[in-house]
């Protein structure tokens, strides 16, 4: 099985550490990782436009899963849309959010309609590592 991972976590330093030696490592024990961080900047004339429709070809033709990490409040407009385009294209998705903060409506995580389209996608919404490694061994069956 084969999991793109949505996250912001590659942009800033704060981050890179928390996804490279924590988060990569549990998903890794269950499935192949389509690293989005680990693509070259394609050349051309607008390698960002570029890129972004390499991330969104990854999600569609290559993954069976998507792993999208939340965190941030509100959580990063890329990476929820890369979980509404993986529901579009029937990926279920695995929400992971640990940060403290609550986003959206009352008692929610994150946005309602987040919310809505992980359900949607046959995904789950998971609030730390441990559950992640859970929900990746149901998804698996490891």
């Amino acid at each position: 099985m084969i999991a793109y991972v949505a996250s912001p976590y590659g942009f800033a330093e704060s981050t890179r550490l928390f996804y490279t030696e924590r988060l990569l490592p549990v998903i890794t024990r269950h499935v192949d990782v389509i690293d989005p961080w680990a693509v070259e900047l394609p050349s051309g004339d607008d390698p960002w436009l570029a890129l972004g429709d390499v991330h969104l070809a990854s999600i569609a033709d290559r993954s069976d899963l998507v792993i999208a990490c939340l965190d941030q409040e509100p959580p990063d407009n890329g990476t929820v849309i890369e979980v509404a385009w993986a529901a579009a294209h029937g990926r279920p998705v695995i929400a992971y959010r640990n940060d403290l903060r609550q986003g959206g409506e009352e008692g929610l995580r994150y946005n309602l309609m987040i919310g809505a389209v992980v359900r949607h996608s046959g995904g789950v919404e998971v609030g730390s590592l441990d559950e992640l490694d859970a929900a990746l061994a149901r998804f698996t069956d490891t």
